[in-house]
């Protein structure tokens, strides 16, 4: 089963919640209050994001993390790599031959074919795309408050 840890999903979340202003600096502090993440978390993620190019740290009584990039040019593939490693759902996707079936494996071009749709689809979602429905949200809420206050009229 492919399955992203529960780790990978915080590691979403921060990006996401940072994402919503992605020229601001903010704290590990700031950042768990918002997310309900424990700070400790907050801080190994952060680190690892950084370690792995997509945030950028400040040192300091000011420092803080920002994102890298643009949140239209962070893949969530991107992140999955950054936070779990490359995406692989068999030991052969990842290239490694440690199966004693490998040479007689019949199903290794269908898993890696699948394996690459995986990838494919995560490729194709970016940070922008996670946080663009939240920000809809209260808009239509608005819009339908709107249209009942009107109708009551």
């Amino acid at each position: 089963m492919v399955r992203i840890t529960k780790l990978t999903d915080y590691g979403v979340v921060i990006m996401a919640f940072m994402a919503g202003e992605p020229l601001r600096l903010f704290q590990a502090k700031e950042i768990a209050e918002h997310t309900a993440i424990a700070q400790p978390t907050v801080s190994k993620l952060l680190k690892k994001l950084t370690k792995n190019k997509l945030l950028h740290s400040a040192r300091g009584a000011h420092g803080g993390y920002v994102l890298a990039a643009e949140p239209k040019e962070i893949t969530v593939a991107m992140l999955v790599n950054a936070l779990e490693g490359p995406i692989a759902i068999t030991e052969c996707s990842l290239g490694h031959d440690y199966c004693a079936s490998a040479p007689l494996c019949s199903i290794k071009t269908p898993w890696l074919r699948i394996n690459q749709a995986i990838t494919n689809a995560l490729q194709s979602v970016k940070l922008y795309d996670l946080i663009k429905v939240e920000r809809l949200e209260p808009i239509r809420q608005k819009n339908q408050h709107i249209e009942v206050s009107h109708v009551r009229h």
